[in-house]
């Protein structure tokens, strides 16, 4: 059920309060009574709506625990989804980077990002190509003059912090409209990099800091960067490719998003309570359960790409945890797989707290009407 409160009228300036239930067990679906089919990208607010930009995982089947280096991995493409509720899905396109159909079906693409640069009046996307990534320093760069694309590609960025990215890239807007990509790289030690862009978002500055670094594989993958009440926050995980039990939730915070960054706290433990260990040997690993793959599962049973940052009202923003469910969907269905949209909570000191999984939960929505 839905409620809505009238807040208040202004020049015919309607602001209502919306309360909505957001669910992590129902199948996420479009006005059309579509699967939302926009995964391990991010989900962002541009003025009074909701951007789900998201990669197109298709109708494929995946054949094993982990991925296969098929079922996903090929034919992708970039979808979008606007909402001005978070549930409520109007489909705008699969194909918001039309240049990727030339060779998507034998380059893979993943993880699109997207922000507004204000001094530059574009919309920016960056996303992860092999035609870059475990090969050298390069992140595929895109641009549109409105959030709804086509997104056109224009030189890509190339970062100083490592000689060969890895397996992730995110982008992180701070408050002043600087940009920083946030990457994770092949060439030893393996690091977490975070590095700041040109005022255009176009260059690389050169700057960057090492949030952290380890010398033995697997890598670490990442979700998100956000920023809370001046502190910065990131959290790194297990390597999990396509894999059902998930991973964790390793949370490094910074007042300096270039300074040191300090690791706070595990923020996904096993369902079983316990922590889990430090090194495995391999993506093939379930951390949680180390001779079966299908013993227990993480919390959190996902592997996180990003941290929604949404303003929901004037006085509130939720920040909201945001990973894929792989092997999660009925039908066994990869664009069908379900996403864990977890709303990151906070104790009265401002430590966050370990995550639930929450089947649904409520927040209130503030929406402008004329």
């Amino acid at each position: 059920m839905v409620f809505f409160h009238v807040l208040f009228v202004s020049n015919l300036l309607v602001v209502a309060s919306k309360q909505v239930v957001i669910s992590n067990v129902l199948p996420r679906l479009d006005t059309n009574g579509s699967y939302v089919d926009a995964h391990d990208g991010c989900l962002v607010k541009f003025d009074n709506t909701y951007f789900l930009y998201g990669t197109v995982y298709g109708k494929c089947h995946q054949s094993t625990t982990i991925c296969d280096a098929v079922c996903g991995y090929l034919n992708n493409t970039f979808a979008l989804y606007t909402s001005t509720d978070l549930v409520n899905w109007t489909f705008i396109s699969n194909n918001v980077v039309p240049e990727v159909t030339k060779d998507n079906n034998h380059i893979n693409y993943w993880m699109p990002n997207v922000g507004y640069n204000t001094r530059a009046k574009q919309y920016v996307m960056i996303y992860w190509s092999s035609r870059y990534g475990f090969q050298n320093s390069i992140v595929a760069l895109a641009v549109s003059s409105t959030p709804f694309g086509p997104f056109v590609n224009v030189a890509p960025l190339e970062m100083q912090g490592g000689k060969v990215i890895s397996s992730t890239t995110g982008l992180f807007v701070d408050d002043d409209n600087t940009a920083y990509v946030r990457y994770n790289t092949r060439d030893s030690p393996l690091r977490h990099v975070i590095e700041k862009l040109s005022p255009d978002w176009m260059t690389s500055t050169g700057q960057f800091s090492i949030i952290f670094q380890k010398q033995d594989y697997p890598w670490f993958e990442g979700g998100g960067v956000f920023k809370r009440k001046g502190v910065y926050y990131t959290m790194l995980s297990t390597d999990c490719c396509f894999c059902q039990w998930g991973a964790d939730a390793r949370t490094f915070t910074s007042t300096d998003v270039l300074g040191n960054w300090t690791y706070i706290g595990q923020l996904n433990y096993c369902a079983d309570g316990k922590a889990p260990p430090d090194h495995v040997d391999g993506m093939t690993v379930n951390p949680c359960s180390i001779s079966d793959p299908y013993g227990t599962n993480f919390t959190i049973p996902a592997q996180q790409f990003n941290v929604a940052t949404l303003s929901i009202s004037s006085q509130e923003t939720l920040y909201m945890y945001y990973g894929e469910r792989f092997r999660s969907s009925a039908d066994g269905i990869k664009g069908h797989d379900f996403q864990a949209w977890i709303p990151i909570e906070f104790t009265d000191n401002d430590i966050p707290k370990p995550m639930k999984f929450y089947a649904n939960f409520t927040i209130n929505i503030q929406e402008e009407h004329m």
